[in-house]
């Protein structure tokens, strides 16, 4: 669980292959898919009446994984769907990986049983980068680019790109593309205009920034 941007898209395939290397099987029978995805799929197989295929494409599986399954708030008949999945997928010994934007128990409109079966397993809240997080971000992510940093614009970046690691991402791509058109060397003031389309004028200050 987390904000936008902070990676549980990569924490989820990382997960999921590491579900995948130890079973016992030589091709692991996996699903991934969105709730929204799933929801639509359980919709047009009601209309179509092939309920009997969605059933099988996904409670006979070694692993699901679907993101954002607060996208289910509301949805009554596709909670009650994927809480019969959940139970099919148990009693196969399957194992199941969900992302969302909330906690289970901050979650709206959803059935008492479905959060039950989400807080039974491993909950992890993922927060926000501290200073040292971003700033090691800030040099991969350079790294990736073949661009060393002056440490002056890396302080710049670290301070102030504090929402997620795109926002990050996205800044210093823009960064380092006007260096390159500009032919010049990435500077402070350089880092710090580039952060002005990105960043809050008046940041709240952590105690580190203090």
């Amino acid at each position: 669980c987390s904000d936008p941007g902070l990676g549980k898209t990569p924490l989820m395939q990382a997960a999921g292959q590491a579900l995948c290397d130890p079973c016992h099987r030589p091709r692991p029978r996996v699903e991934y898919a969105g709730a929204e995805a799933f929801a639509g799929n359980f919709v047009m197989a009601l209309k179509h009446k092939e309920i009997d295929r969605f059933k099988a494409r996904y409670r006979n599986l070694d692993l699901l994984l679907l993101e954002d399954v607060h996208f289910l708030q509301g949805k009554e008949k596709t909670q009650a769907e994927l809480l019969a999945t959940l139970e099919a997928l148990r009693d196969f010994g399957g194992k199941v990986v969900f992302t969302s934007s909330f906690l289970p128990k901050d979650m709206r409109d959803m059935d008492e049983r479905l959060v039950s079966r989400m807080t039974a397993g491993i909950v992890s809240a993922i927060q926000r980068p501290d200073a040292d997080t971003r700033r090691r971000i800030v040099r991969q992510k350079a790294a990736l680019h073949q661009v060393i940093l002056p440490e002056e614009a890396e302080e710049v970046l670290t301070r102030h790109l504090c929402a997620d690691v795109r926002q990050i991402e996205s800044c210093l791509q823009n960064l380092i593309l006007k260096a390159r058109l500009c032919n010049c060397i990435i500077t402070s003031e350089m880092a710090l205009e580039a952060v002005g389309s990105f960043a809050l004028e008046n940041p709240m200050l952590d105690l580190e920034a203090i």
